[in-house]
């Protein structure tokens, strides 16, 4: 079962929840500065996190890692993003390069709706790469429920094997104005989630030998390789504090593998991100 293969499956679910985070802020301060969500936006986005990756063996490693991104949003719903990360600790110099283009449409009685391409490099140490992947679809639908938040999405990955992920997501958003000042405000956005997603990634780099030794080992185990199926469960807290467009946000996750992934050496894992976002926004 001993594969070099590892992932950042903490670096990339509290980057994936913190992207959602930020969308609901720039609603936020969309309609509290032109009155109107007709507007056209810019996310200007730098984060850092130093999570432990792991290995399928259960070793784990701290990889300090930098976001930085920015994201073009137009009044009628498309929207542009281009993304840039770097592991810093690494012998072997690392990065991702992603480009993304998507549509957003939000409507009056709560609900919204979220479809994207996207095209996505990895540079450097095989044994920092997680999902093989070159493009990717998605679909995301969500549904306000007073100040609750209930949400769905599924993104299909185009790689070395081609994979189906989905995730369920469940939060309460917490808005607080005039901290310190009549232009601050402090945001909090907790939640849980459940994911699920095919496994094929995961043998990917494995010997005909070991691929063949794994599978007995899970069918043995009462698990069924090369499926979809139950990956975890998962605990988000984002906490943001902004003043005019300007937000410092920590985001904070604790993830529990289901266990057809414990068996394969996934260990309850916990990370922080920290975050500095720039909003710019244009009326119409």
């Amino acid at each position: 079962m001993k594969t070099a293969k590892r992932t950042l499956i903490v670096i990339f679910i509290l980057y994936t929840h913190y992207y959602t985070f930020g969308q609901n802020i720039s609603d936020s301060i969309g309609s509290n500065n032109v009155g109107n969500e007709n507007y056209s936006s810019i996310m200007l986005n730098v984060s850092y996190t130093n999570n432990n990756l792991e290995y399928l063996s259960g070793t784990t490693e701290k990889i300090p890692t930098l976001f930085l991104n920015g994201t073009f949003t137009h009044k009628w719903g498309l929207y542009a993003e281009a993304s840039y990360a770097a592991y810093l600790s690494d012998t072997i110099a690392s990065s991702e390069y992603e480009f993304t283009a998507g549509y957003q449409k939000y409507f009056d009685n709560g609900f919204d709706m979220d479809l994207s391409y996207k095209w996505h490099q990895y540079d450097g140490d095989t044994l920092l790469e997680g999902l093989n992947y070159k493009h990717a679809l998605g679909l995301m639908i969500g549904q306000e429920l007073g100040k609750f938040y209930l949400s769905g999405d599924a993104s299909y990955a185009i790689g070395n094997t081609n994979n189906l992920f989905a995730e369920i997501s469940f939060s309460r958003f917490f808005q607080i104005n005039h901290i310190f000042s009549k232009h601050d405000v402090l945001l909090i956005n907790p939640g849980i989630s459940v994911s699920f997603g095919t496994d094929y990634w995961l043998y990917e780099n494995m010997t005909i030998a070991e691929k063949q030794s794994s599978f007995m080992s899970l069918k043995n185990a009462g698990y069924t390789p090369e499926t979809f199926s139950y990956e975890g469960f998962n605990i988000f807290i984002p906490v943001s504090y902004g003043i005019k467009g300007v937000y410092l946000s920590a985001s904070y996750l604790y993830r529990i593998p289901g266990r057809k992934y414990e068996f394969l050496g996934w260990e309850n894992q916990s990370g922080f991100m920290f975050s500095l976002t720039y909003f710019i926004n244009f009326s119409k």
